[in-house]
């Protein structure tokens, strides 16, 4: 072998070791290892969605409130509403505020003054609709609809009575004073023959009438 070829054969040799050994290692100016970089990877959770907002509490139904004037219930509900007025009957303080071809839910003002009174109690009655609903709802998630358990469930101080109305029958009645003091109660109503609560008043005038609220007795 002559003089080039063995510098050639040489050369080769050193690039085979050179791609056998593994890189060396980083060190730092102490001398030791550099520490491995740790990524840390940061997930923002989505947020929860929003409970629903109540159709009704003690003194509302939606924007309408107890107190208010056919006029300002209109105002607040975006609709015009009022009593039942027409050629067959004059009714200025019973009417309806939402309604479907199922299921109503009325105002009853002072009756003594019906052109400026304002609603003394809402009145929910399930009429056509099926047990199932669905049907307006509270912040305890009760209403036409539940269960007298569900109900007493809600509100354990809830008193349980009774009443005879001349045009509803008997119905086994469900109160609930309202804690805050604004003197409205809960009147859950379940006539004879229903499962579930079928009628609902609320307001400081609920649950003393339960039928004939245009015409009387």
């Amino acid at each position: 072998m002559n003089t080039r070829l063995a510098i050639v054969a040489a050369a080769a040799a050193v690039l085979g070791l050179s791609a056998c050994t593994p890189p060396a290692a980083t060190v730092t100016a102490s001398g030791g290892p550099a520490p491995a970089v740790t990524v840390t990877v940061s997930v923002t959770p989505s947020p929860s969605a929003a409970p629903p907002e109540p159709d009704f509490d003690f003194t509302h139904f939606h924007e309408a409130a107890i107190g208010m004037t056919w006029a300002q219930m209109g105002a607040a509900l975006h609709t015009a509403v009022g009593g039942y007025n027409d050629y067959n009957a004059t009714c200025d303080w019973y009417g309806p505020i939402w309604n479907t071809a199922l299921v109503t839910t009325h105002a009853f003002t002072d009756s003594r003054h019906p052109a400026g009174a304002g609603a003394t109690f809402f009145y929910t009655d399930r009429f056509l609709a099926p047990d199932t609903g669905p049907f307006p709802r509270n912040a305890e998630g009760v209403g036409v609809g539940s269960t007298q358990a569900e109900v007493v469930a809600a509100y354990p101080s809830a008193v349980i009575g009774a009443v005879d109305d001349l045009g509803a029958g008997h119905i086994t009645t469900i109160t609930v004073v309202d804690p805050a003091g604004s003197g409205s109660k809960y009147v859950f109503g379940i006539s004879d023959g229903s499962s579930i609560v079928n009628l609902l008043q609320w307001g400081p005038g609920a649950g003393t009438q339960w039928s004939h609220l245009c015409t009387g007795f």
